[in-house]
């Protein structure tokens, strides 16, 4: 059997101020035929990467970084195929050394170092042993490619994340949260009204193929919406249950609780129970209209406000586990 050829996308800022910082290299080294590492810095270096990987047709690519890196790549990667379908799509293997690493949590990629990760795959390509794969499809949001998008709540809290260039991660994630328990806390001892940090609301439509849309028309005020194809939205929070439950079907969740209202569901939202305050739906595909332009995260990336956002599947992906 001939070996397969093997393609490494690095983000050279992926893990930024982590021990993972730098790792993509490694990964490189581990992995890559020979001549087949990118790392773009740039969006339209990505994009002439997508270009050279439609051309040259790898069997395995492989992404290192965290979901930030996974969305970027794989949406000038499937938009180079809608191109050119005559181009088979890779499998693909995803080695978490982000920040963020949401996907890979979810296909169980980081129980193990992502070096080692990376050794355990390449040995298995140089032996030609079967590789284990897991199918799963993409959200479509418009013209990009991504596995979680979300307003209202998930964007409050991204913003304040984001305000520390310098800390990321779970720690700096928790520190967000205990600086909103903190404000609310004192709002309700001093009586005075909430600064809603984290659930400053959206006001939103959401249409469903079916017609079973949330009960409120035409515009309904949302504490969060998040839509994804993957079950874990960091923290190992598996807020999204019925994200996998159907092939070629995503699950969207939104809700209009209250900040405490979210504290007291916080137990079931982990674990990935029903929850009575939310509206849950597992659809194909579905639009959201919003009153006006609003901010939407694509993977822990903010996207410029818009009035719509239309949600789909994208094509089934076959995913390297091990």
């Amino acid at each position: 059997m001939r070996r397969k050829k093997v393609a490494v996308v690095t983000n050279p800022n992926a893990g930024k101020n982590t021990p993972r910082a730098g790792l993509g290299r490694v990964i490189s080294s581990i992995l890559a035929t020979p001549h087949w590492t990118y790392n773009p810095e740039t969006l339209s270096a990505l994009e002439g990467t997508a270009k050279e990987l439609s051309r040259d047709r790898p069997d395995i690519l492989v992404i290192a970084g965290g979901d930030g890196t996974v969305h970027q790549t794989l949406s000038k990667v499937l938009l180079e195929h809608e191109r050119s379908p005559a181009a088979p799509i890779p499998q693909i293997l995803i080695i978490p050394i982000g920040t963020m690493n949401n996907l890979a949590t979810s296909l169980g990629l980081t129980r193990h170092p992502a070096a080692k990760l990376a050794e355990f795959v390449a040995a298995k390509i140089r032996e030609n042993r079967p590789l284990d794969v897991t199918p799963l499809n993409p959200l479509k949001i418009n013209d990009e490619f991504g596995f979680l998008y979300g307003t209202g709540l998930p964007v409050n809290f991204l913003q304040k994340y984001y305000q520390d260039r310098k800390r990321r991660g779970p720690r700096r994630a928790i520190k967000v949260i205990l600086a909103t328990l903190g404000n609310e806390i004192v709002s309700l001892l001093t009586f005075r009204k909430s600064k809603q940090i984290l659930t400053r609301p959206v006001h939103a439509k959401i249409t469903l193929p079916d017609g079973n849309d949330p009960p409120v028309a035409p515009f309904m005020t949302h504490t969060g919406i998040l839509c994804a194809s993957i079950d874990d939205v960091g923290l190992g929070c598996r807020a999204m249950p019925g994200a996998r439950s159907k092939p070629g079907c995503f699950m969207l969740r939104s809700t209009h609780l209250s900040f405490w209202g979210l504290v007291a569901s916080l137990g079931p939202l982990w674990a990935g129970l029903p929850l009575p305050a939310t509206f849950d739906a597992v659809v194909p595909h579905l639009t959201i209209d919003y009153q006006e332009p609003t901010i939407a995260t694509v993977d822990g990336d903010m996207k410029p406000p818009r009035t719509s956002d239309i949600i789909g599947c994208g094509p089934t992906l076959s995913f390297i586990t091990g």
